[in-house]
């Protein structure tokens, strides 16, 4: 049976499929469309990584900060 987090690396993966799907519209390119469906990906990564995650959450919220920044700036330079 799947638990909480399967459930959430399954939706990050159906969002990245479904990304690539919309990417094969004419009007969009597959860069665009990778780059949203990473976007979306990135909220699901955030919830299983600092809001839930499956060990004792860190009393820093830098780290977390950091990290989805980090995230963010790179699909931003793919975009790009």
């Amino acid at each position: 049976m799947l638990d909480y987090y399967d459930t959430v690396l399954l939706a990050i993966a159906a969002v990245m499929i479904a990304a690539t799907a919309v990417s094969v519209h004419p009007l969009i390119a597959m860069y665009e469309g990778l780059a949203a469906g990473s976007l979306v990906a990135t909220v699901f990564l955030y919830e299983i990584l600092f809001r839930k995650p499956p060990t004792e959450p860190t009393t820093s919220t830098t780290a977390a900060s950091v990290v989805v920044g980090i995230g963010w700036l790179l699909t931003l330079l793919l975009f790009v």
